[in-house]
């Protein structure tokens, strides 16, 4: 019989991980995340019951008052920080009858470490990664695993820089005073921790740090990174944003609906050698081929296919954007082609580098992330990226369903569509990573 593999979800958003994990058999049984919306689109999509964290926290000693007596995963809406030792413990025993799970992932937010961010040393995000090792030592888990961006290797610390990539590393290497237990790094490489998503086939080319520890009661950390099977010179080729977009219905500005009707001809195609075989696979577990938990799910209707309605002001921008192509650098080829007119037409007066950047159709896209609403413009249409479009740049399947508005500010704490999903662990890297620790676990000797 299949060994049953169970984990927590830390910072679940919504679902990219868990859904790269179930599609490996890995079974989540705890899920946490801060975002209303974003713990909505998670249970929706998995089945999973909701409770919020305040209830269960009054509740404490008396669970089974509280909790369902399904094995359904629960997904906890609160603060991590106030989610208690007793409390993972007591949910644990009570509504699975279980004292330890396997594998705590956790995805801190990112914030305080990007780039693109202020950095600041005191910002109290720098240590919201240690929930993960504190609750892995909770339940005795035999691996945890940190998921952040790449900033995190040059993050400043006690003036220090790299001081909190550091920091992190003995953390995870220190024992813990009660289980007087540490975890153990598969690498401290960070070129073998930092993987690139598009090695695995997502049509994109993120990079994120997947620092992997177990737990020292073992012989050895038996984990290894996923071997990379996307790209030139190996097994698949790249999966391109063409790829990504095809059979998705072709929309203009102010176009589109909830719910269209599409024609995925991808068998047809591959028998036909219309397509690749990576891309007939990429095919395969987007429309539900290879796991799906949608029994209602109609491969033949495509949903959030639906363009905002631009301005002609701002498609008249997108049409002189090329692929490739940025606001910074379409202004600068603008000006010494002589079109300054066109740029004070249609550009503002601020220009940023990062923002309306088309898409190259022959590549896999640029780093999709919670701004990817203003960041990407399609590669052939003059307009914005639709939800699902994005969503398939991060592997999310095509039944996937995304609870909350389409669009809110930045700063609302609602996340929108587009911020869940650009703030997601892309799906398939996910199920690479997932595959080693099936292939981990099984090799595990005390």
């Amino acid at each position: 019989m299949k060994e049953l593999i169970t984990y927590i979800d830390l910072f679940s958003g919504p679902g990219g991980l868990c859904t790269g994990f179930k599609s490996e058999g890995l079974i989540p049984r705890i899920a946490v995340d801060f975002s209303e919306f974003t713990v909505k689109t998670y249970a929706e999509s998995h089945n999973a019951e909701i409770y919020e964290l305040e209830d269960l926290v009054k509740n404490i000693g008396q669970l089974e008052n509280v909790l369902s007596k399904t094995d359904k995963t629960c997904v906890i809406h609160g603060d991590i920080n106030n989610f208690s030792n007793e409390l993972i413990k007591e949910i644990l025993k009570k509504k699975f009858n279980e004292d330890s799970v396997d594998i705590v992932t956790g995805g801190a937010p990112c914030e305080s470490f990007s780039m693109a961010g202020k950095r600041l040393e005191n910002d109290k995000r720098n240590d919201l990664f240690s929930n993960i090792l504190r609750i892995g030592h909770c339940v005795d888990a035999k691996f945890v695993m940190f998921e952040n961006v790449p900033g995190l290797l040059t993050k400043k610390r006690n003036g220090k820089a790299g001081g909190q990539i550091e920091y992190v590393i003995n953390e995870f290497e220190k024992d813990d005073p009660i289980t007087h237990t540490h975890y153990n790094l598969a690498s401290k490489d960070k070129e073998v921790y930092k993987c690139l998503a598009s090695d695995y086939g997502t049509p994109q080319k993120r990079e994120r740090l997947f620092i992997v520890g177990c737990n020292s009661k073992y012989k050895e950390n038996t984990f290894t990174y996923p071997e990379k099977t996307h790209g030139k010179g190996r097994k698949f080729n790249n999966i391109t944003v063409k790829d990504a977009f095809r059979y998705l219905p072709k929309i203009h500005s102010n176009d589109g609906a909830e719910e269209m009707i599409s024609q995925p001809n991808y068998e047809e195609d591959y028998k036909n050698g219309n397509i690749t075989e990576g891309a007939y696979l990429y095919y395969r577990f987007i429309y539900g081929d290879e796991y799906c938990e949608k029994t209602s799910y109609d491969k033949q209707k495509t949903t959030y296919q639906k363009s905002l309605n631009h301005s002609k002001k701002m498609i008249m921008r997108f049409e002189n954007i090329k692929q490739g192509e940025g606001m910074q650098s379409a202004v600068d080829r603008l000006i010494s082609e002589g079109k300054s007119d066109i740029v004070k037409e249609c550009f503002p007066n601020k220009i940023y580098s990062s923002r309306n950047r088309r898409l190259k159709e022959n590549e896999p896209s640029y780093t999709v992330t919670s701004h990817c609403l203003d960041e990407m413009v399609h590669p052939t249409e003059n307009r914005q990226l639709t939800p699902r479009e994005v969503a398939r740049l991060q592997g999310f399947p095509d039944w996937y369903t995304f609870e909350g508005p389409y669009v809110k500010f930045h700063s609302d704490p609602q996340q929108d569509k587009y911020e869940q999903i650009g703030d997601a662990i892309p799906v398939i890297m996910a199920k690479a990573l997932a595959r080693s620790f099936v292939e981990a676990i099984k090799k595990l000797k005390k």
